[in-house]
């Protein structure tokens, strides 16, 4: 199981968003089309099929609440999760919050989804292209982003 890839919907009127088939059919013949959509970082939204989430919340837990930024980031990824599941379409109900958090509104509906191998990461479109804009560009920051992932053993 893996969720690979990147996929362009937009939402419908009613806040719902397809999932791609073949994250779909993962969610669900691995977990029950049980999910958890949470506030994250960089105003975007994190997707965990319901067990992969119950994982993630343990291990938050576990993080000492002495240290200001975890307990920051616990209460922002804790506080934000919603508990959902695929509807009969293929579609998940963004409740309005999460809409707010990742800029998702009725002007502007486009949503990138990508496929972040245990998770799915749900972006407004204009923050996807932030995003993108954001990757190593010059000759010196593409040399330093391999060079970190030399440091973790991965020769691309």
């Amino acid at each position: 199981m893996a969720f690979r890839g990147r996929y362009e919907y937009s939402l419908d009127t009613k806040g719902r968003l397809n999932i791609p088939a073949k994250f779909r059919d993962i969610l669900v013949h691995e977990f029950n089309s049980e999910l958890v959509i949470t506030t994250a970082l960089g105003n975007i939204l994190d997707c965990y099929p319901l067990t992969k989430w119950i994982e993630i919340e343990e291990k938050l837990n576990a993080l000492p609440s002495s240290r200001v930024e975890l307990k920051s980031f616990k209460r922002l990824y804790i506080s934000g999760a919603v508990e959902c599941s695929l509807d009969k379409q293929g579609r998940v109900l963004l409740p309005p919050t999460l809409r707010s958090w990742a800029g998702l509104d009725q002007k502007d509906n486009s949503v990138v989804i990508a496929g972040m191998i245990d998770k799915l990461e749900i972006f407004s479109q204009k923050r996807w292209v932030e995003e993108e804009a954001g990757i190593a560009k010059t000759p010196e920051e593409i040399a330093k982003t391999y060079d970190i992932l030399g440091e973790y053993g991965l020769s691309i």
